[in-house]
């Protein structure tokens, strides 16, 4: 089962939240955590405020106080949910080869392609997100958690002198591109693990690629 836990964090280490407060997160987190469950599961269509109020074990009042904007205001709530624990689980992938920027590349790569296959995340953000969120605010969230990440990862192969220095922002966003082609193609794919190891050969010889000339 999904977890959201509660990312506030306060200025003064020591300062104690009331039980008011406590209470509000716990709330909230509890929410988004049966919204993410039952929109992967259900789809956005099939999923009523009413069953994940319920869910949640909170009335619908409740859900309305944390979420005004109702069940579309919920699914970007679940939608950045599970890109913070992906942007967690990938950047936890690279550093397992710190010092090692191309094998850190490479983890993250395959990393990437894995958590693709996982219904959660192929669902609500790759089924689902475009449709609800509408493409424009969905690819602009995407590119919010990707190009940053990308970025880095190619300024240290760079650094490293394994690859060729190129514009960072251009080449970023191709390879975000291409990720993207490579979750979008698994989504909808009768075989996704056929699919995802296909990409990541293509992806690898494109990184390869870009290595300087001996």
């Amino acid at each position: 089962m999904i977890r959201i836990m509660s990312t506030t964090k306060s200025r003064r280490p020591m300062a104690r939240r009331s039980r008011r407060e406590e209470y509000s997160e716990t709330t909230r987190a509890a929410l988004v955590t049966s919204a993410l469950e039952m929109f992967a599961e259900n789809g956005y269509a099939e999923t009523s405020l009413d069953a994940i109020a319920s869910a949640a074990r909170v009335t619908k009042g409740a859900l309305y106080h944390h979420f005004p904007g109702g069940k579309k205001a919920l699914f970007a709530a679940a939608f950045d949910a599970i890109e913070q624990q992906v942007h967690v689980r990938l950047v936890t992938a690279a550093k397992e080869h710190d010092g090692e920027p191309w094998e850190a590349a490479r983890a993250g790569l395959r990393a990437f392609l894995d958590i693709c296959l996982e219904p959660t995340y192929r669902r609500v953000v790759w089924q689902e997100g475009p449709h609800v969120m509408g493409f424009g605010a969905w690819w602009e969230c995407e590119e919010r958690y990707s190009l940053g990440m990308i970025g880095a990862v190619l300024a240290k192969l760079m650094d490293a002198g394994q690859i060729e220095r190129l514009p960072i922002d251009p080449l970023a966003r191709t390879l975000s591109g291409a990720l993207a082609g490579a979750a979008t193609a698994m989504s909808i794919a009768e075989d996704p693990q056929r699919v995802r190891a296909e990409f990541e050969t293509v992806i690898a010889r494109l990184l390869a690629g870009l290595r300087p000339s001996a």
